[in-house]
């Protein structure tokens, strides 16, 4: 792909702009100068033919005819003319009238183009009359006379001529310094631009400092480019950042999870043991493994979620209702809820959300799983669902230690504990919280976690609500009690 240049195609765009203004002026300078040029001829023209005229004097013979008194005639040697009396006699000539050729019966003051020996002429004809014996008592006689009279054209084309090349000239200089000001001007009012390009340059993958120079950032036309390279570039480090940070964590907890495999089967195969004992041994290095396997599952799960969706019509939103999902994850973490003691209740009307199923139910599953995890025997976890014109909001409480200010901070980070202990009962993985977040932040969400005083912590969730209206919930709210009886969990609804 070729390479443009914008500061080029400015200044050709401007240069070519000023050369048809430049033949435009040219143009109407030159129709401007042959109409004065011409129509100064044309004024001479008829002054030298009056002047001759004015020449011609009574002959005084018996005829009574006239004749040219040449000390009258003051002519330039270079113009030619040809006087006639009435009866076709010549009074007076040059030597190149004889070449004069003129259309019949032209009336006086006309003008035409001739060539006269090769040269181009203007020649104008007038028809006069002088008065013969005006003393007389008769009153005289009237004589008529035609005068044509020409002059080379040549130097009334010289002058046009001139005139045309003066503009034209005048205008290549215009463009000449239009051009050398162009450059000028554009490489000053660019060198922000390049600036702020080299700056850019110097972002490498250890070194996200960037400082927009000043001068881009003073320029109005520049500054949303600025403000939106800083936002872009801090958006791109933190995301950078973030990945090392996982990609660290992750290799750390692997390694952890592998290291603890690799010891299992150290201590089996450390000894000769009995058969128990290799059964049992077994048996840890296959719950290690699937714990390893979980924590690889729940990476990609996170990998997946943090994943930004094609932008899609509104029409084909996916949606999920929160109180039947919440109730069908509730059913699902009955058995564990069991074996921890823990109530789950549910609470809300059913409401549209703009998630995906499948998400909305990891979104619940690990909030709910966390719950019970934190909660003491014989407390019980509470789900809330609620919605306004715009959203729908989940809540989910527990009464467990809570969360102090500065976990509140790093909670939702990967692969961060409040328990800094890795014990592979209570450990965790440290990503559920974190696929959450990601979930909630993929479809334009929000979540925080608060404090509840003695003690607990719940969880706020905001999606945006499918439509703009809630379905209305039946007349009484339905609660999911659950109670350990005989070692299952029976759900009522009230």
């Amino acid at each position: 792909m070729s390479m443009r240049s914008i500061q080029r195609q400015l200044i050709t765009t401007v240069l070519l702009l000023e050369l048809l203004s430049a033949l435009a002026v040219t143009s109407i300078a030159y129709i401007h100068e042959r109409h004065t040029v011409f129509h100064a001829l044309d004024i001479m023209l008829r002054g030298q033919a009056d002047s001759l005229l004015g020449a011609v004097q009574d002959a005084e013979d018996l005829d009574d005819n006239v004749m040219l008194n040449q000390a009258d005639v003051h002519a330039p040697h270079r113009d030619q003319y040809l006087i006639l009396d009435e009866k076709g006699r010549t009074l007076g000539s040059t030597a190149l009238s004889g070449q004069f050729r003129l259309p019949p019966n032209m009336p006086t003051g006309s003008v035409v183009p001739m060539e006269l020996d090769h040269h181009r002429y203007r020649a104008i004809v007038v028809h006069g009359s002088r008065w013969i014996d005006a003393a007389e008592p008769s009153g005289g006689l009237i004589r008529h006379v035609t005068v044509v009279y020409a002059t080379p054209v040549n130097r009334a084309w010289s002058i046009i001529h001139q005139t045309v090349l003066f503009y034209a000239l005048s205008s290549l200089l215009v463009m000449a310094c239009t051009a050398l000001w162009l450059l000028w001007s554009l490489r000053r009012t660019l060198a922000p631009l390049e600036g702020l390009a080299r700056a850019a340059t110097k972002l490498t993958a250890g070194s996200w400092k960037f400082e927009a120079p000043a001068q881009a950032r003073a320029t109005t036309e520049l500054q949303p480019l600025v403000l939106a390279l800083e936002q872009s570039i801090a958006g791109i480090e933190d995301a950078f950042r973030r990945q090392q940070r996982f990609v660290g964590d992750a290799a750390h907890e692997l390694k952890t999870a592998v290291a603890v495999v690799k010891s299992s089967l150290q201590l089996v195969t450390i000894r000769q043991r009995t058969e128990a004992e290799y059964r049992t041994g077994i048996e840890r290095c296959q719950q290690d493994i699937l714990r390893l396997e979980s924590l690889v599952q729940q990476m990609l799960l996170l990998a997946r979620a943090e994943d930004t969706p094609d932008a899609a019509p509104a029409e084909v939103l996916p949606t999920c209702d929160l109180r039947e999902m919440a109730d069908a994850v509730v059913q699902q973490l009955t058995p564990v809820a069991a074996m921890q003691q823990v109530q789950i209740l549910v609470d809300g009307p059913h409401l549209p959300a703009q998630i995906e199923p499948a998400q909305a139910r990891t979104l619940l599953e690990n909030l709910i799983a966390n719950a019970i995890q934190f909660s003491p025997p014989q407390e019980a976890v509470l789900v809330s669902i609620s919605g306004d014109a715009h959203h729908a909001m989940l809540a989910v409480r527990d009464h467990g230690p809570g969360v102090s200010a500065q976990e509140a901070a790093h909670i939702f980070e990967r692969f961060w504990r409040g328990d800094p202990s890795r014990s592979r009962d209570t450990g965790g993985s440290g990503l559920g919280l974190s696929i959450v977040k990601a979930i909630v932040e993929r479809w334009h969400g929000s979540i925080h976690v608060d404090h509840v005083q003695p003690h607990g912590a719940i969880f706020h969730v905001r999606l945006p609500l499918a439509g703009q209206t809630m379905q209305s919930a039946s007349s009484a709210s339905v609660k999911l009690q659950m109670t350990q009886s005989s070692g299952g969990v029976i759900i009522h609804e009230s």
